[in-house]
């Protein structure tokens, strides 16, 4: 709980922005009397069927939150209200594997080690950070910043910070912080289970919040949306913005060029090739693309996987990391352009700087830094 003390004057309901502050003993016995009577219940409805061992208060003692092996669950339908004895209600658990993303970001966090730059950030990527960040914190002379992570990629996590720098980090998946989030490496950065449309941070707490891929995932307009607006509000008032995202080209690049490219070993890797595949295959900002729609157009172009990347002298099974785990799957990304990705953005911040690093099809990774408007 060390961690979480560190960050209190950070952390917030999600709900109700109310300040949290850590369970006494006797509240988390009482939270799991109320737990075993089934008078506790997830703002979702569901009931709680899981005692506590350590837990958040908000400030009005009205809602809980759990804390899981030092990871705050600060998500606003995890949020733990105790409910009368004439109001208990009776229902089944509640299932995040309902979400095809959970399976997905279970899949991908033990994968995660296979996956190469550009997909995950290449050490020029990590130095451009490294000084936008410094840039974005030297105006603090006190050496008690705050930075806000979006995900748990461990290369930020783990790069040079300004000294005296709280790092917290905010994930929408268990298995991502349990699995790739590097704790030890981080020292004392704080991991947190949490969704960037409703973070729980307190207004105007953050310096800088950084992120790579960070607006490739929630959905255009609500999605994107929201999250633009919940950075804004985290941020102080000059405080940045910094985003290494994946952006498709302005004009799509047609199918049969990337099957081309990837026939006639032009591709660096197999990551190049499905995030060029995923772009020529993405529709409009709205319809973003289906994962599962980049295997069909896989499959469509591919008869026998192995003989072709042993053809241009990759591994057999180097598509099966991700090509392999898609078929059929609905869930959807969204590859903004640079020019939708500052427009949507434009409400709250003006862009700054944009930074496209020198690698393999580098103008689809550039780094964006924003000031608040």
């Amino acid at each position: 709980m060390s961690h979480v003390r560190d960050l209190l004057g950070v952390l917030c309901c999600p709900a109700t922005r109310q300040p949290l502050r850590p369970m006494t003993q006797g509240e988390v016995a009482g939270l799991n009397a109320a737990i075993a009577r089934g008078r506790a219940r997830f703002a979702d409805g569901a009931p709680v069927v899981e005692e506590l061992h350590e837990g958040l208060s908000a400030a009005d003692g009205a809602s809980f939150y759990a804390v899981r092996e030092g990871v705050p669950v600060l998500l606003p339908d995890r949020r733990i209200v105790l409910v009368g004895a004439g109001e208990r209600r009776e229902g089944r658990p509640r299932s995040v594997t309902s979400d095809p993303w959970a399976t997905r970001w279970e899949e991908v966090s033990l994968l995660w080690s296979h996956i190469q730059p550009p997909v995950r950030p290449a050490s020029q990527d990590i130095a451009l950070l490294e000084r936008l960040v410094d840039d974005a914190l030297e105006r603090r002379t006190d050496g008690d910043s705050c930075a806000l992570l979006l995900g748990v990629t461990p290369e930020i996590a783990t790069m040079r910070w300004p000294a005296g720098t709280r790092l917290l980090a905010l994930d929408y998946s268990e298995a991502m912080i349990r699995n790739v989030w590097p704790a030890r490496e981080a020292g004392g950065a704080l991991a947190v289970l949490a969704d960037w449309t409703a973070m729980p941070v307190a207004d105007a707490a953050c310096d800088v919040v950084v992120g790579d891929g960070s607006f490739n995932m929630p959905a255009y307009p609500d999605g994107l949306g929201a999250l633009a607006r919940e950075a804004r509000r985290v941020l102080t008032d000059d405080g940045r913005l910094v985003v290494r995202t994946f952006a498709r080209p302005e004009q799509r690049e047609p199918l049969d060029a990337v099957f081309a490219d990837l026939r006639g070993g032009r591709i660096g890797n197999i990551d190049v090739f499905n995030w060029r595949l995923a772009m020529a295959v993405h529709g409009d900002l709205t319809a973003g693309v289906r994962l599962g729609s980049v295997w069909e157009a896989w499959a469509d172009n591919v008869s026998d996987p192995a003989a072709l990347m042993r053809s241009i002298g990759w591994p057999e099974d180097a598509w099966l990391p991700f090509l392999g785990g898609i078929q059929g799957f609905d869930g959807r990304m969204v590859f903004p352009t640079i020019s939708e990705l500052t427009d949507l953005l434009s409400e709250g911040f003006v862009r700054i700087a944009c930074h496209v690093p020198e690698y393999e099809t580098g103008e689809r990774y550039p780094t964006l830094a924003f000031r608040p408007r």
